[in-house]
């Protein structure tokens, strides 16, 4: 009786703190206890003991092998999904069954529903125990490779006359390397948001809560690592992400996020997603589509109405005055700091011959100057040179003489373009032309020719 007693004495020390030493050595030791008693039963002389005894090494050998994994490997995600790690310190075995089958089980379940690209890294309590502090759950994410990191613990604690209860306490960290410090930051605040630090419920209420803190916890991770996603420049992913949630809200299902900012950043991806297809001749009218989409989750979206007087214009084709009208509307909608319009509304009137109004647009320009300028400058050039290819539009190299001189700062490629459009210059261009020669004469003092 005595030897059974010890004998689940160390089991129980083996299986409840295998991760220390001891655990270990209590684990050895079974394993001795059992050969020994199965070499009892094999007739003498029949297996040496001396290979017994090298048995017994390589079962050791094995067994350390197996707890070294066990003690200090972490799960990773696979490459071409997000990672995000599950590390929920629990008091006794019971409450790891709970944490499976009423908080995991739903989340994996959850992301599963929703089509999202995680890896669920669910780390063992013996590592989930140590993680106390943000910089605990960073040494997290670089051993898993994860973007996401929640951490927390429950605890069942005594509260007469009420009986026992729960506490489940959760935090989260998100990491981008593509971000910028600031803006990890502005994430993780609002990943902590969403995330309520602590819970405390009844026992017998520990599923209905369980479930809640699962549905928190993907809500959060959708929505924290669509923004990331935006941030670092991958549109698909915050679109497939932030849709998701917003399909989710419109079928009636309580999220903490309103529909409202969900649609504003729809519309900012979509926006961003456009830009990418615009210049990629494999995009077909995905172009299209995306400022389309874009203007339907928010009609005022700048960006989008820029887009879509380009749309409205077509190389030419489509109309341009339906193109300055939305133009104007974009106009109203700009926060005042960016002046992308001006450039949409002095190309129009060159292209309508109204040149008044694009010397008046000009003038506009040579006063106004916003961050990020020089990259619409480049698109002018690029879109204004292609349509040259394919329209006699002599009014369109004195806007790229414009354009190349005060805005691109090159005196050399304006020069080449202003006397391209003198050259060309009709008579109701006679304005122009002037103005068009005070600029070659400037140019010719600048460069010394």
């Amino acid at each position: 009786m005595k030897d059974a007693g010890l004998i689940e004495k160390i089991y129980d020390i083996a299986t409840s703190h295998f991760h220390k030493w001891y655990g270990f050595g209590c684990a050895f030791l079974l394993e001795i206890i059992v050969a020994l008693s199965l070499y009892g039963l094999i007739p003498k002389g029949e297996i040496p003991f001396r290979w017994y005894t090298l048995g017994i090494l390589g079962v050791g050998l094995i067994t350390f092998v197996g707890w070294a994994i066990y003690v200090w490997r972490f799960p990773r995600r696979s490459k071409d999904r997000l990672g995000v790690a599950i590390a929920i310190q629990i008091e006794s075995p019971e409450d790891s069954k709970f944490l499976k089958k009423d908080f995991l089980s739903p989340f994996k379940s959850k992301i599963h529903e929703l089509n999202l690209p995680f890896d669920v890294l669910v780390l063992k309590n013996h590592q989930s125990e140590k993680i106390e502090t943000v910089d605990d759950a960073r040494r997290v994410l670089e051993k898993t490779r994860a973007h996401f990191c929640i951490w927390g613990s429950i605890k069942k604690r005594k509260n007469a006359p009420e009986g026992e209860k729960y506490i489940f306490s959760l935090r989260g960290i998100v990491i981008h390397r593509p971000i910028q410090e600031v803006q990890k930051v502005l994430l993780r605040k609002e990943f902590d948001a969403l995330l309520p630090n602590t819970v405390i419920f009844e026992e017998h209420l520990q599923f209905q809560a369980f479930e809640f803190r699962a549905n928190q916890a993907v809500v959060a991770l959708d929505y924290i690592s669509g923004r990331a996603a935006l941030l670092s420049g991958d549109f698909n992913t915050a679109i497939r992400l932030h849709e998701s949630l917003f399909n989710a809200a419109q079928n009636g299902q309580q999220i903490p996020i309103s529909k409202d900012i969900l649609k504003k950043l729809l519309s900012l991806e979509y926006d961003q997603k456009a830009s990418f297809e615009f210049f990629d001749s494999s995009a077909g009218n995905a172009y299209q589509q995306s400022i389309q989409k874009s203007l339907e989750y928010d009609p005022n979206n700048y960006g989008a109405l820029l887009k879509r007087a380009i749309v409205e214009f077509n190389n030419g084709s489509g109309d341009p005055r339906t193109a300055l009208n939305t133009i104007k509307e974009a106009k109203n909608r700009s926060s005042g700091n960016g002046y992308h319009w001006l450039y949409s509304k002095a190309f129009l009137h060159f292209w309508l011959e109204e040149y008044d109004g694009a010397i008046q647009c000009c003038d506009k320009l040579k006063e106004k100057s916003y961050g990020g300028e020089e990259i619409t400058v480049a698109e002018v050039i690029r879109f204004n040179e292609n349509l040259l290819k394919t329209h006699d539009k002599p009014q369109l190299y004195y806007w790229l003489g414009f354009v190349s001189y005060i805005k691109a700062k090159n005196p050399s490629i304006a020069d080449k373009y202003f006397q391209q459009f003198i050259d060309k210059a009709t008579d109701p261009m006679k304005d122009l032309k002037t103005r068009a020669e005070s600029y070659l004469s400037s140019i010719k003092k600048e460069i010394g020719y």
